[in-house]
């Protein structure tokens, strides 16, 4: 994992995996720990962990060769990442190559925008969230 501070109040963290299963964790765990630095809530956080492996997972498909290549930009209340796979050969089962309903709807239910993208027959996918300052709940007068 490299990290990257710009004098412009950018944080850029490039993560670079193989394509297994037990080590998508790696790419969640980098999401939430620069979603708390920018201030996510918890519910925020857990969003973007989820729609992390959701874009991970939607770039290869079922096949387990290969590299997935994260780019992680922080700037100010936003966080965007950037995934793409990278192998010998083009990967079998992409799933946004195919436009997968489920993917995308789970991908609209967690994250501001998010959208993808083939590179010399390779999948690459991107997501976008912004921090939600949501107004604290307010407890009633005379509540105890």
């Amino acid at each position: 994992m490299r990290r990257m501070e710009s004098s412009a109040g950018t944080t850029s963290v490039d993560l670079s995996i193989p394509v297994r299963a037990d080590l998508v964790v790696l790419a969640r765990l980098a999401a939430a720990t620069l979603a708390s630095r920018v201030g996510f809530g918890v519910e925020d956080i857990e969003d973007l962990r989820l729609a992390v492996e959701e874009l991970c997972l939607s770039v290869v498909g079922s096949d387990d060769d290969g590299r997935l290549h994260l780019n992680y930009e922080c700037e100010g209340d936003a966080i965007t990442v950037t995934c793409r796979y990278e192998a010998d050969r083009a990967p079998s089962g992409s799933r946004l190559g195919a436009s997968d309903d489920l993917s995308l709807r789970i991908l609209d239910a967690l994250v501001d925008d998010h959208g993808h993208e083939l590179r010399d027959h390779r999948p690459s996918a991107w997501l976008s969230k912004r921090r939600s300052d949501a107004a604290p709940l307010r407890r009633d007068a005379g509540a105890s």
